[in-house]
């Protein structure tokens, strides 16, 4: 199978090593992901498969690898990754619906992003959404109600971004950005290094760097809310594409460097920082 990633980031400090192959224009989000594992859910993943002008969408049982479905999809599609540590996404909380997004390509934005639903029992397009602007998608709500996506404010600086919602059971696009109310800025800046969720699903926590500061963006999937969590560094960390955000069993959350060093831990409750090392 073909070891591909559709990105939509390059620009970044350290990322051209993290991204292998990357296909497409700066920016903060990872892109889609074509090959490689996939998205896995229990005993099956879900694999995007490049073919001549469409894309095979595989249901692959992990124990043998065995291809227990497919279908095809015209044009070039991908499962969903949401960070550079590559962390894939796209279930639905149903089990069943299967986010996909369309491929980048060159180096402008494009006008228009679309995305579709697939039915991964029946194999089928449930649902396609065209949303205006360059979108990438970040997250969804466990219930299934919104779809959360990384939508690019400037041509100039890949980096600048802000977070938009959809309703997909109104079938409409919150009006405003999801943004952490503390703060008067609506757009943010950096690339996504590493992804964890809740137990629950209903946070998604991002470490957020590359830019003047390191940050972790706390996503509240279930109320399209948004706390965004400054670490105390005075300057962009060395190495910072290898560190990795993880849960601890204690309520907190542990941001980790290379060989497994804790650099700085946060309060998963009030999502304040506990401890962080001087220099990471």
């Amino acid at each position: 199978m073909a070891r591909r990633l559709l990105a939509t980031i390059a620009v970044c400090m350290g990322c051209a090593a993290t991204v292998a192959n990357a296909g497409g224009a700066g920016g903060p989000g990872a892109g889609v992901q074509q090959g490689w594992d996939g998205l896995a859910n229990g005993a099956v993943r879900y694999v995007a498969v490049p073919a001549v002008d469409s894309t095979a969408i595989e249901v692959i049982r992990r124990q043998d690898g065995r291809v227990l479905r497919f279908m095809a999809l015209k044009g070039t599609w991908g499962i969903p990754v949401v960070a550079f540590d590559g962390t894939a996404d796209g279930l639905m909380g149903d089990g069943r619906t299967l986010l996909l997004g369309e491929a980048t390509a060159g180096p402008t934005l494009r006008k228009h992003s679309t995305f579709a639903l697939v039915d991964v029992k029946k194999m089928k397009v449930v649902r396609k959404l065209r949303l205006p602007g360059h979108q990438v998608f970040d997250a969804l709500s466990p219930d299934g109600r919104y779809f959360y996506f990384v939508e690019y404010v400037s041509a100039q600086d890949f980096t600048r971004y802000r977070v938009r919602a959809y309703d997909l059971h109104a079938g409409r696009l919150l009006a405003q950005p999801v943004t952490d109310k503390r703060e008067s800025e609506s757009a943010m800046q950096g690339a996504p290094i590493s992804r964890v969720t809740s137990g629950d699903r209903s946070w998604a926590y991002t470490l957020y760097g590359g830019s003047d500061k390191t940050f972790i963006h706390a996503l509240d999937t279930m109320h399209a809310g948004a706390v965004c969590v400054d670490l105390p560094w005075k300057s962009q960390p060395k190495h910072l594409f290898e560190f990795r955000i993880r849960r601890a069993g204690d309520g907190r959350l542990v941001v980790r460097g290379p060989r497994g060093r804790t650099l700085a831990v946060v309060d998963q409750n009030n999502l304040h920082v506990v401890s962080a090392v001087r220099v990471p």
